[in-house]
């Protein structure tokens, strides 16, 4: 029994040394790609800001993209999550108090690639979504950032903990640094005219839900997300007959399943889903119908 003990104590203890020495690798490793400087693309939409209209600008920002969600209600910043173990991140202050000297093209790099003015990237930005913003409605985003009121508020810097940095470094968390899974030089996507079609349906769930739904809209676990998330569901409707557009607008209007009435858990935006207007849930309805 004694060396049975022994045995056990030194495998634990090997164990306890893999371990320690798996988080010193994964920080170092994250260090040097948080470190690491990317070239901005040179997107040139100064002039499409000046033309665009505020109010799709906020309606993208306030219901579709559902920005308040991370940086606050007023978008001056706030806590996304502070734990030992996942880190402390905070979004940044999107009003002109926080944005500064950028111009319009460093606002779109950092929205549409995860690049920062300095070409370092942006922490979980979900520009893996926004890349697929068509050219006037990214636009639209930087005109209302820029009418907001200037807010002044420091926002604490991001620490990106053990598990994010682990879980990124055996490539099980590539959007911690968003702009290492995108192509920066990519063009814009065309926007559909917005109306209750498929199409426009595609471009919009394309820019709002793929971030944890997944680009074929399948569902599963989300990667680097906290143990208390639930996964994504998978979002291809036509595969289950039970859905129609009535059950669908209910559960988006009530974050509320209309199949088994089960509330919708974090991180589904609930809180906005229910402002969205009946042409976009008809559209998202007539895109995710399609798919089986």
């Amino acid at each position: 029994m004694k060396r049975f003990l022994k045995l056990l104590g030194a495998a634990f203890a090997l164990a306890f040394v893999a371990a320690v020495a798996t988080v010193l690798w994964a920080w170092k490793y994250t260090d040097a790609a948080l470190a690491r400087r990317h070239a901005p693309p040179s997107i040139g939409i100064a002039q499409d800001v000046r033309d665009a209209p505020l109010a799709a600008g906020e309606r993208i920002v306030r219901v579709r993209n559902g920005c308040p969600d991370c940086h606050g209600k007023d978008l001056a910043g706030a806590r996304v999550v502070d734990s030992p173990v996942v880190g402390k991140v905070y979004a940044p202050n999107l009003t002109p108090a926080g944005l500064g000297s950028w111009t319009d093209d460093q606002i779109a790099a950092a929205i549409r690639t995860g690049i920062r003015p300095d070409g370092r990237a942006l922490v979980i930005m979900p520009s893996h979504e926004f890349q697929h913003l068509g050219r006037d409605d990214l636009a639209a985003v930087i005109a209302y950032l820029r009418s907001l009121p200037a807010i002044e508020r420091k926002v604490p810097p991001v620490e990106v903990g053990p598990l994010p940095r682990v879980l990124y470094a055996f490539g099980k968390f590539p959007t911690l640094l968003p702009v290492e899974t995108i192509d920066v030089s990519r063009g814009f996507d065309e926007k559909p005219h917005e109306a209750p079609t498929a199409a426009f349906g595609r471009y919009l769930a394309s820019a709002s839900c793929s971030g944890c739904h997944g680009s074929e809209f399948r569902g599963g676990p989300i990667p680097g997300a906290p143990p208390d998330w639930a996964a994504a569901a998978s979002l291809r409707l036509g595969a289950d007959s039970r859905w129609d557009l009535a059950g669908f607008m209910r559960t988006m209007r009530e974050g509320r399943s209309a199949l088994d009435g089960h509330a919708l858990r974090a991180p589904m935006p609930v809180a906005v889903l229910g402002k969205m207007n009946d042409v976009e849930l008809t559209a998202l309805w007539q895109f995710l119908s399609t798919l089986r």
